[in-house]
């Protein structure tokens, strides 16, 4: 099957998946995942690995959408308002997932180095699929505003983490023999280069954008500007092997704060992208091998359960402590289950930088991703649902489509 049929095909089947979805009341995300499962490798066949490789480019672009969108959550005034029980709430639920994790893969006998990257890698909250349940609910309220910071954070967080554990892998396994300087610059560069350089493209970037938007008043101008900025993010990050993750959401959160502009950038994105959320997350269920599941055994089910109930125990007790609505504190957890991106791609370096412990880490991180994708949005909706946030934004008149206006 050709590309330009393999869109059309994603397009289509997606629209008739939300369709459906929406009388099972089920995320349309979850639909869009389904029907991706459906026509990938592992069990239709109808999109190949090479339609796959070849579409990569649109998913990169709609994640770069994705976390410019999450990147306005930065906004000064509401981070003042949020700020601190963002980070501590994102800190805590973070590492009980990281130690259940890690724990739990060392009482398997796994050994430590293979234990400290999973337990790294199971921080990661998904912001692609929780921001698009988000959006579908139309939910406004503090429930809502505190998973919008928790996920922008997370990322940020987990690679952060990442980064430290790869350096402790480094120094301690140093297989290739190579001089303690050496071993500290390859530690230290990934974590530098990733996180500091991808965010100074993204600030960069963002300064352009917001001079130029001050010059640009029509919708259609309005939005050639940001496609422009965002694939010239996408592909400058690709060709300097940066995170497009970390330097789009600088992109939005440079935007958000530098631009009066940002507002109508923000909303006129909202009203172009949902083709691009489909095929995004139709490729991601495509990519998912549902055939991993069974193989993951005790250590995935160990990752599965210790993640989970991380991010349950962490976010309640961070709740609490912080004396947030009995609401946000009872369902907050709900909303963090998601993984799939970043994770891959935390896996991915795994694969390249540590080959004699790959298999392992790559068999339960990519099962699992499968499990937290299909169950992750529905769980999502579960909470905005119960807490009864949803559809509040429409009621109230506020714009989910444009993150800044929270």
């Amino acid at each position: 099957m050709n590309e330009l049929t393999s869109i059309g095909l994603i397009l289509l089947l997606a629209l008739m998946a939300g369709h459906l979805v929406k009388v099972l009341r089920i995320p349309e995300v979850t639909g869009y995942i389904v029907v991706g499962v459906a026509l990938g490798p592992s069990m239709l066949g109808w999109l190949s690995q090479e339609n796959l490789v070849t579409l990569g480019v649109f998913s990169e672009v709609a994640l770069g959408l994705i976390l410019f969108s999450v990147g306005a959550v930065f906004e000064f005034s509401l981070f003042r308002r949020i700020g601190r029980q963002v980070f501590f709430v994102t800190v805590l639920e973070s590492v009980a997932a990281a130690v259940l994790v890690t724990g739990g893969t060392l009482a398997l006998g796994q050994s430590w180095p293979v234990a400290l990257l999973l337990g790294a890698i199971a921080m990661a909250t998904a912001p692609a699929s929780t921001l698009m349940v988000i959006r579908e609910c139309d939910s406004a309220g503090p429930l809502t505003d505190s998973l919008l910071g928790i996920i922008a954070v997370n990322n940020l967080l987990c690679m952060s983490v990442f980064g430290l554990a790869a350096a402790t892998v480094d120094l301690t396994t140093n297989t290739a023999g190579l001089a303690m300087t050496d071993m500290l610059y390859r530690s230290a560069f990934w974590f530098i280069w990733q996180l500091v350089g991808s965010a100074a493209l993204g600030y960069l970037i963002g300064l352009l954008l917001a001079g130029w938007s001050s010059h640009v008043t029509e919708r259609g101008e309005r939005l050639i500007l940001l496609a422009g900025a965002l694939l010239f993010c996408v592909g400058v990050s690709r060709a300097l092997n940066l995170s497009s993750l970390v330097a789009s959401l600088a992109v939005g959160a440079t935007m958000v704060n530098l631009s009066d502009r940002s507002r109508h950038l923000f909303s006129a994105l909202s009203n172009t992208d949902p083709p691009f959320y489909a095929i995004f997350f139709v490729i991601a269920g495509a990519e998912l091998d549902v055939a991993q599941i069974p193989a993951m055994g005790a250590l995935g089910l160990v990752y599965v359960i210790g993640r989970a109930a991380g991010k349950f125990a962490g976010a309640r007790f961070a709740g609490w402590h912080l004396g947030l609505d009995p609401l946000v504190q009872k369902f907050l957890g709900f909303g963090l289950q998601a993984q799939a991106g970043l994770a891959v791609g935390l896996t991915l370096a795994v694969d390249s930088r540590y080959p004699q412990f790959a298999p392992v880490v790559s068999t339960v991180v990519l099962s699992s991703v499968a499990v937290f994708e299909m169950l992750g949005p529905a769980s999502t909706r579960f909470a905005l649902v119960r807490s009864g946030e949803a559809g509040l934004a429409r009621t109230s008149g506020v714009d989910t489509a444009s993150i800044a206006e929270f």
